[in-house]
């Protein structure tokens, strides 16, 4: 715990996460990937007593910091260990059969990156894990960069993390095995690319880093199946009363692609090709468009924490 108290947790895009929520005293809300607490602690704070907040997450390590800091909000907060991908499930187990808004913040949390032995970030050496649930996980970065074939791993860098020259870098990564840390993994990526930055200015193993994390947890499959769930979770009325809102944070193109051909599906009501004069999918839309373009959080929240660079938020209201 003494780890844990020293991670700094600073919620991405906070304030834009509950102006899009619209939490209301008496709602039901689920955080599907609670992290480290930040934003389930404001959704919380603005519930009265009859309010409750679903706490989801699949990192042991994880949900007991967030448990600690939720505790003095008691009953209105159940913290769960799953996955998203059983979003549905989970939620019909704990009773929220019809919510009011739902957030998704993706990607990799604060805690997940300082501690080495996960092995998500080469900035500390520690092994090739990158599993967010290592209990019930088996698949390690470690298996895949030293067991997989060439053609596997620059397959797995190019669908995961566009890395533009992924033959060489899986190339590299084969002639160095076996590669046991991050480290050596970082500089495995540096002797292909020659220590090179890209456009962006980021260090050429990022997206490999990225790359093998989301391979080794399924995460866009997994988005690809809770975003159909959420929607159906999203509660809405003919007596007036505001539908259900989805709230998600992306962090990178391929998480963030995923989530704008759903929300474009959902708030369209046909899906016919240009070409046909008339209608024939029969297709209504479902769901309200809140953030016709996407939401980048400030300069100032960027200046203050800069892995706030690349969020980018999305949110959508539930109308039928």
């Amino acid at each position: 715990m003494a780890v844990m108290a020293s991670v700094v947790h600073v919620p991405v895009m906070l304030q834009e996460v509950l102006r899009y929520l619209e939490v209301r005293p008496d709602g039901r809300y689920i955080d599907a990937t609670v992290g480290l607490g930040g934003h389930a602690e404001a959704i919380a704070a603005r519930l009265g007593p009859e309010g409750r907040l679903l706490a989801i997450d699949q990192d042991a390590e994880a949900l007991e910091f967030a448990r600690t800091r939720l505790a003095p909000f008691g009953r209105r907060v159940s913290l769960v260990r799953g996955n998203f991908r059983d979003l549905a499930a989970i939620a019909e187990e704990h009773g929220f059969r019809e919510v009011d808004g739902i957030l998704f913040d993706l990607g990799v949390s604060s805690l997940q990156l300082e501690r080495a032995e996960r092995g998500f970030s080469f900035f500390r050496e520690g092994p090739l894990d990158m599993r967010m649930d290592p209990a019930r996980q088996e698949l390690t970065a470690a298996e895949v960069v030293n067991e997989w074939s060439e053609e596997e791993i620059a397959e797995v860098l190019r669908r995961y993390g566009e890395v533009r020259q992924a033959r060489r870098v899986a190339r590299a990564i084969v002639r160095a095995r076996p590669l046991r840390t991050t480290w050596e993994l970082a500089r495995a990526v540096e002797q292909a690319v020659g220590g090179a930055r890209d456009h962006t200015k980021i260090h050429p193993a990022t997206k490999v880093f990225l790359a093998l994390r989301i391979c080794v947890n399924g995460e866009l499959d997994s988005l690809d199946a809770a975003l159909p769930q959420a929607h159906g979770l999203l509660g809405f009325g003919p007596d007036g009363r505001r539908g259900g809102r989805l709230v998600i944070l992306a962090f990178h193109s391929l998480e963030d692609r995923i989530v704008k051909r759903f929300l474009e599906r959902v708030t369209r009501d046909c899906l016919c090709p240009p070409a046909l004069p008339v209608c024939r999918c029969g297709h209504r839309r479902t769901m309200r468009l809140l953030t016709p373009k996407a939401i980048r959080p400030s300069d100032a929240e960027v200046a203050r924490n800069p892995r706030a660079r690349s969020a980018i938020l999305r949110a959508a209201e539930r109308i039928a």
